[in-house]
C-alpha cells in the first residue's frame, strides 16, 4: 500500500477524468473537496456541471494524459478515448482508475481524506483492501493529520520566536530543516506538544549558533 501525503495540489498537473460514471463522479467531487485540480474530458454528461472544473469536449492528447497527476476513466468513456488513453499511459507511472476495470488499477477509491493543513490518499496497487485493512488504513491516516497540523503549529511559533526579523531565506531554510529530528516527531505523536516545542528551542539554538559560526 502507498501512503502519498500531498501538502498542496499539484500546480499544473490536474487530475484528467475521462468520461463519466456514478463511481467516477463521488471520485471527482472528493478530488475538489480536498482542492484538487480537475480537468473533465467527456461528450455530455453530468461532470461537467460541478463548480471547479475545467471541461473538455475532446479526448486528452498524450502529453497532457503522461503529465497528468492521475487519471480517472468513468465507465460512460467512449472506447475509442478509453484505448487511447491506456495505450498512451503504458509506462508512463501516471496513477490511473479505470471504473470498469478497478482490478488493474493502480488507484483505489474512495479512501481519500482530505483534510485542514493537508490531504491524504491511500491506494493499493495489487487487489482491493479489505474492510479491516480500508479501518488501519484510515485510521493511520487520520492520525498523520493530526501530526501534520502540530507539527505546523510548532513551525509557526518556533519559527516567529527564534527568526523573527529574519531575512536570509537560505538560512531559515538550513535551519527549520533541523527540526524534523526523531525527538521532536515522536512527542508530536504522543501529543506532547509542549515537550515538543522544548526540543526545539533547543535545537534551534544550537542549530543557529553554528551556522553562524559557519557563516564567519
Amino acid at each position: 500500500m502507498f501512503i502519498p501525503l500531498v501538502v498542496a495540489p499539484p500546480a499544473g498537473r490536474p487530475a484528467r477524468v475521462l468520461g463519466g460514471g456514478p463511481k467516477t463522479l463521488a471520485a471527482v467531487q472528493n478530488l475538489l473537496r480536498a482542492g484538487w485540480p480537475v480537468e473533465v474530458h467527456e461528450k455530455s454528461g453530468s461532470l461537467g456541471r460541478l463548480k471547479g472544473v475545467r471541461v473538455s469536449n475532446s479526448p486528452p492528447p498524450t502529453p497532457a494524459l503522461r503529465q497528468a497527476s492521475m487519471v480517472l476513466i468513468g465507465s460512460a468513456c467512449p472506447g475509442e478515448w478509453r484505448g487511447t488513453a491506456l495505450k498512451a499511459l503504458a509506462g508512463s507511472g501516471v496513477l490511473l482508475w479505470d471504473e470498469n476495470a478497478p482490478g488493474s488499477s493502480t488507484l483505489r477509491f474512495p479512501l481519500w481524506l482530505p483534510g485542514a493543513h493537508l490531504s491524504l490518499a491511500a491506494w493499493s496497487g495489487a487487489k482491493v483492501l479489505s474492510s479491516w485493512q480500508a479501518t488501519l488504513a484510515e485510521d493511520f491516516l487520520r492520525v498523520q493529520e493530526k501530526l501534520f497540523g502540530s507539527f505546523a503549529r510548532l513551525l509557526d511559533e518556533v519559527g516567529g520566536l527564534v527568526f523573527k526579523g529574519a531575512r536570509d531565506e537560505a538560512f531559515l531554510d538550513k535551519a527549520v530543516a533541523q527540526l524534523s529530528t526523531p525527538e521532536i516527531v515522536s512527542c508530536l505523536a504522543r501529543g506532547e506538544y509542549d515537550k515538543a516545542k522544548m526540543f526545539a528551542l533547543k535545537v534551534m539554538a544550537s542549530t543557529t549558533r553554528s551556522l553562524d559560526a559557519k557563516d564567519k
